[in-house]
């Protein structure tokens, strides 16, 4: 029997891979989304995305040399503990930003960055050891924290200024969100109002096929995330006798996509095994779509990450996860998504 090995995360299952290339690889992917960004949003969005980087890398730099202190080493420009060598930092920084509205003041942007690295991954010990992923705690705590001074400005050639789950938060079943919204700009991101990053559907899909094809991110998670709040959805519909528009409009809206593709996969703060990842995404899309239909927020995503990010030790623990799927665990989550479309078919009678 090989020896078991004792190693903080990220795991990487292929031996030519690194850190410093899947984060790489998450930055590249990025970009289009980041220039379309920039575009629709104009220098706003450019000072807030330089903000969000700067504000996690420098915080990281500054704690490492402060803790190299104390353990009594000397001043090194080039701290070894530092992960901008390795785009850690920077990812984080960049996703974090891409999740904020263009009318997000530049200090709110600043100090809830370096709050979300500092208390989601530095006080744990750094990479590997954070149990929470920095972005989305950095993008809670302006929800929690400053949600009646951040708010969502018209886009380019807008058609509107509220955001499309807006609408469907204040009636949860109206058709005129697909008339407000049509869903051929949802997916485009063309004249949709909302968090800079996540308003372009289709450049986040191009940046996770470049994910897949270099394999830097687990496949499996965004696609049971979206397919789950799509059936969930289909489901409402169904029972309301809503066309295919209703389950279409809630995968293309809101931050599905982008937390899905870019949040959700981080290999620090996902489960290991293939069936803990599919279990550990279907219950991100229950929790999603949960919020979204019974919940006070319009929005549910990055709520979702953090709260299923408490569980991936629980996921992961050997004594009952599971490399490979079995009849016995198969059988377990099929009762379980059957028991969760009971539970929306009932939630949702009531709600409507």
């Amino acid at each position: 029997m090989p020896k078991i090995i004792r190693k903080t995360s990220p795991y990487l299952r292929r031996p030519q891979a690194s850190v410093t290339r899947m984060m790489r690889d998450v930055v590249i992917a990025l970009i289009p989304v980041t220039l379309f960004a920039i575009y629709s949003f104009g220098l706003s969005a450019l000072y807030i995305l330089l903000a969000s980087v700067l504000s996690m890398m420098i915080t990281e730099y500054i704690y490492y040399q402060i803790t190299d202190k104390m353990n009594g080493e000397k001043f090194k420009l080039k701290n070894e503990s530092f992960t901008l060598y390795n785009f850690s930092a920077f990812t984080s920084g960049l996703i974090y930003g891409l999740t904020l509205p263009d009318s997000t003041p530049i200090w709110v942007a600043v100090m809830c960055g370096v709050l979300g690295i500092l208390l989601a991954k530095l006080i744990f010990g750094g990479l590997g050891q954070n149990v929470f992923n920095p972005a989305a705690v950095a993008r809670v705590l302006i929800v929690v924290n400053f949600a009646t001074i951040v708010n969502y400005t018209e886009h380019v050639d807008s058609i509107a200024g509220a955001t499309a789950l807006t609408v469907t938060n204040v009636d949860l079943f109206s058709q005129a969100a697909s008339t407000n919204y049509g869903l051929l700009n949802l997916f485009t991101g063309i004249g949709i109002p909302g968090s800079m990053g996540e308003v372009s559907v289709l450049l986040i899909v191009i940046g996770g096929i470049y994910l897949a094809l270099r394999t830097s991110f687990e496949v499996r998670i965004p696609i049971t995330y979206v397919i789950t709040v799509f059936v969930l959805a289909s489901v409402v519909a169904l029972q309301k006798g809503l066309g295919i528009w209703y389950p279409v409009y809630h995968i293309l809206s809101g931050g599905l996509f982008f937390g899905a593709v870019y949040m959700a996969t981080d290999p620090v703060t996902s489960p290991i095994t293939k069936p803990a990842r599919i279990y550990f995404a279907f219950a991100l899309g229950v929790i999603t779509f949960f919020i979204r239909l019974f919940g006070a927020l319009p929005e549910g995503v990055v709520f979702s990450i953090l709260i299923m990010n408490m569980f991936v030790p629980a996921f992961d623990y050997f004594k009952w996860t599971n490399p490979r799927f079995s009849n016995k665990g198969n059988l377990i989550f099929a009762s379980v998504i059957i028991i969760t479309i009971g539970i929306t078919m009932v939630g949702a009678y009531y709600v409507g």
